[in-house]
């Protein structure tokens, strides 16, 4: 197991904690056929990774558009900010896909896996989505406290 639900970040907003609950079962399914093809790199490896890969891409837009369509509804001022963070994600998480397919660098997947999508993970709960959270149950804007 790549991550411990018990060990991720709380936020104030529990269907927040729910999403990030299945984030974390998708991506942990993820890493085990990250290491299923690593060390049996055959062309069903390969197809189960690229299955489960393409489920937790379109996961992490309808997780990301849940959250950007209440910060629009609830004038959240950082909205850009936050959004931004989404796409860049998304991003890389394209980018990533794309260099696997054209290569099976199988390394540079797992070093992804591994290493970068839980330190992001973690960050963006304990940062973006905490202020977010907040934001939705209480009103208050960060931008406005001092």
């Amino acid at each position: 197991m790549l991550l411990d639900k018990n060990e991720m970040p709380i936020v104030a907003m529990e269907f927040m904690n729910d999403v990030h609950a299945q984030d974390i079962e998708i991506i942990n399914a993820l890493y085990e056929l990250v290491l299923a093809y690593e060390s049996e790199p055959t062309q069903e490896n390969k197809k189960a990774l690229n299955s489960q890969y393409n489920l937790w891409f379109e996961h992490t837009i309808e997780h990301f558009r849940g959250e950007e369509v209440l910060m629009v509804e609830k004038s959240f001022p950082p909205y850009p900010m936050h959004k931004g963070e989404h796409d860049k994600a998304l991003a890389v998480m394209d980018d990533v896909y794309r260099a696997f397919e054209a290569t099976s660098d199988i390394v540079m997947m797992k070093q992804y896996i591994s290493q970068t999508v839980p330190q992001w993970f973690v960050q963006h709960i304990q940062s973006m989505d905490t202020v977010t959270a907040m934001f939705f149950k209480s009103g208050l804007s960060p931008c406005s406290m001092r």
